[in-house]
């Protein structure tokens, strides 16, 4: 049975957008011109979808106190420039069986090493970067 503590930390990875920070302890550069990688876990259907940077992905999750299972992985497929960091991310995916959140940031792991880190954002966040491939500049009074 899960503490308060825990339901909360389980609770605080679900509904949120979760953007990639690091995979396989290299640090992310997002492609120009696109949107930030991103995952989320949808409560509805025990779904996650997320971007890799360059194509969309989709599958299901199981959730426990410190694990967590990604299985029935899909992905749009279309060609990009930088098809690796892709790979990667769909391979890293695909071995995760636990996590850690510690703050705003998430941290996946593959039995017991750290594989991917995270930091929680909002959609907004994410599609402000990239509208139709037009780069939006954005300041504490609007978007330009």
């Amino acid at each position: 049975m899960q503490n308060k503590n825990q339901a909360a930390e389980t609770d605080s990875i679900v509904d949120a957008y979760w953007t990639l920070l690091s995979i396989e302890g290299q640090d992310v550069q997002r492609p120009q011109n696109t949107k930030t990688a991103f995952i989320r876990f949808e409560e509805r259907e025990s779904r996650v979808v997320g971007f890799t940077g360059c194509n969309r992905f989709f599958g299901k999750y199981e959730l426990g106190e410190e694990s967590l299972k990604l299985s029935q992985l899909g992905s749009t497929r279309m060609a990009c420039p930088d098809m690796e960091q892709e790979n990667k991310i769909m391979d890293v995916l695909s071995r995760v069986d636990s996590y850690r959140v510690a703050g705003d940031v998430l941290t996946l792991f593959s039995k017991g090493t750290a594989v991917a880190m995270f930091m929680s954002g909002t959609e907004q966040s994410i599609d402000n970067e990239v509208e139709e491939n037009v780069t939006i500049e954005v300041d504490s009074v609007g978007i330009y």
